[in-house]
């Protein structure tokens, strides 16, 4: 019995120290310690930007949404009180992100689609997300100088619609966005909440920077 007890003390010990444990810090079971997102995790909840999605997890690489990412900036302002649904006919009363639609939409932080709709539950792309944390830095009178930045180093620059390049320039030139790779941007791949906290952490936090965003993934 005794050696039965020390067996499975032992095998304690070592998943304790085997390198992508579950982060402690962080308090979510799927956030690796030590991972590229881990310190990006633990500054959003400590803020109160982003919470889990249930059952202890904070689902690092689900896509995140258009919904999810203006509620998550909404939060940061401290939830100012909107009303309304921001011109949007997709945008129904009583739903957790309406009031940070219409308060996105009503300060230029977003904009619709064709047919008056905001399409919240779509996936966003990291140019997208990039274009919207732009729009935001304006809203926050905070340093928006679009820098000279040279993206040809990115072999998938070409793929940067036109809308989104002041914003790219900017987020790459003040290291807000390193990549996916050494030379690629992934600019039309889908984003996820990782890559989020991690764009938002660099820009706001105090992360080193250091690491890509990966991983990354790619419009279906």
């Amino acid at each position: 019995m005794k050696k039965i007890l020390s067996l499975l003390v032992l095998a304690a010990l070592l998943l304790a120290i085997l390198p992508g444990t579950a982060s402690a810090a962080s308090g979510f079971s799927d956030v690796p310690s030590g991972s590229w997102y881990e310190q990006a995790v633990i500054w959003a909840t400590n803020k109160g930007i982003t919470t889990g999605i249930g059952d202890g997890k904070f689902g690092p690489n689900l896509y995140v949404s258009r919904g999810q990412v203006v509620t998550m900036l909404w939060r940061m302002e401290g939830g100012p009180k909107a009303s309304g649904n921001g011109g949007f006919t997709d945008v129904k009363t009583g739903t957790w992100y309406t009031e940070a639609v219409v308060w996105a939409a009503k300060n230029s932080i977003v904009n619709g689609y064709p047919g008056n709709l905001f399409v919240p539950d779509r996936k966003i792309s990291r140019q997208e997300l990039v274009t919207i944390l732009f729009r935001y830095a304006k809203y926050k009178n905070k340093n928006v100088k679009v820098p000279n930045t040279n993206l040809s180093v990115y072999t998938d620059a070409g793929s940067i619609s036109s809308f989104a390049l002041d914003p790219m320039r900017w987020a790459v030139g003040n290291e807000i966005v390193s990549g996916t790779t050494g030379n690629t941007l992934s600019p039309i791949g889908t984003a996820t909440r990782a890559q989020f906290v991690q764009m938002l952490y660099r820009w706001l936090g105090s992360s080193s920077g250091s690491g890509w965003e990966l991983p990354f993934i790619p419009t279906p």
